[in-house]
């Protein structure tokens, strides 16, 4: 998404929060707005052409929302159509974060936040690791409404509400991003919301607390800030960790070690 200016990213937290409980709903109508522009280009075009002044654009969301959105949902996309965006999908992308970012407040509003992330890591897990569910899933040919009742019936009573939306966001909104990809995205900005970054360790088998802690410390060194640790248990990892820090990614396995002097030798 192309960066929203610290104002619009401000009215939209001060718009949320003055939702009260409400959050979750203002996140789904986010979501559903989004698919709408995703769906319409016309409309997409009309609310961030600069010819029109931003009191014009605002006026026609309003129209378009009238009776159909959330009131504060209406409201953070007025003050998103008054911006200029460099490209019409900008919005859509907008409006989608938003609609993450909502849901994420409601679920630290009551106080789910920390469970959240950890449900929605644990599902990107179990999609990984089973095959023809991640085919289900993604399969763009079923209905999505069979697709959202696969997602309740894996996640009914087994987590929080907000996990299960932002899932379900996940499954049928994904657009261009991959189920695991979103899956990520989503956590990751849970992890901003709490204010620190996402580490993704690959191992052989589980660490020691002490070990834990002792890469925990290493890796908010080189963050630069307090990192989460998401731990996965790979038994195919020959020695050594495998660690994702955002777009960085530190190979320390045995097997990565073995490439690496193979590539050496065929070199010399």
């Amino acid at each position: 998404m192309a960066e929203t200016s610290t104002e619009l990213r401000s009215r939209f937290e001060g718009i949320v929060d003055n939702a009260a409980g409400r959050a979750s709903a203002v996140g789904d109508a986010l979501f559903a707005f989004a698919n709408l522009l995703d769906s319409r280009p016309s409309v997409r075009r009309a609310l961030t052409d600069t010819g029109r002044t931003p009191d014009d654009r605002e006026a026609l969301l309003r129209r378009l929302a009238d009776g159909r959105l959330e009131p504060a949902a209406a409201d953070v996309l007025a003050a998103a159509v008054r911006e200029r965006w460099a490209n019409p999908r900008d919005l859509t992308s907008a409006a989608e974060e938003f609609g993450i970012q909502a849901v994420l407040l409601a679920a630290r509003s009551a106080g789910n936040l920390d469970t959240v992330e950890a449900e929605i890591f644990r599902f990107g897990l179990v999609v990984r690791a089973n095959r023809d569910l991640r085919s289900a899933l993604i399969d763009r040919a079923a209905p999505a409404d069979a697709r959202r009742q696969l997602v309740r019936t894996l996640l009914q009573d087994k987590a929080a509400p907000e996990t299960v939306a932002l899932v379900e966001h996940a499954v049928l909104d994904r657009r261009a991003r991959s189920l695991e990809a979103e899956l990520a995205r989503v956590a990751d900005f849970a992890a901003r919301l709490r204010e620190r970054r996402v580490a993704v360790v690959h191992v052989a088998a589980p660490l020691a607390a002490e070990h834990r802690d002792r890469l925990e410390r290493a890796l908010a060194v080189r963050a630069g800030g307090a990192v989460l640790l998401n731990i996965v248990v790979e038994p195919d990892v020959v020695g050594g960790i495998r660690v994702e820090l955002g777009d960085e990614v530190v190979d320390g396995t045995v097997t990565s070690r073995l490439d690496a002097a193979r590539r050496q030798l065929v070199a010399g």
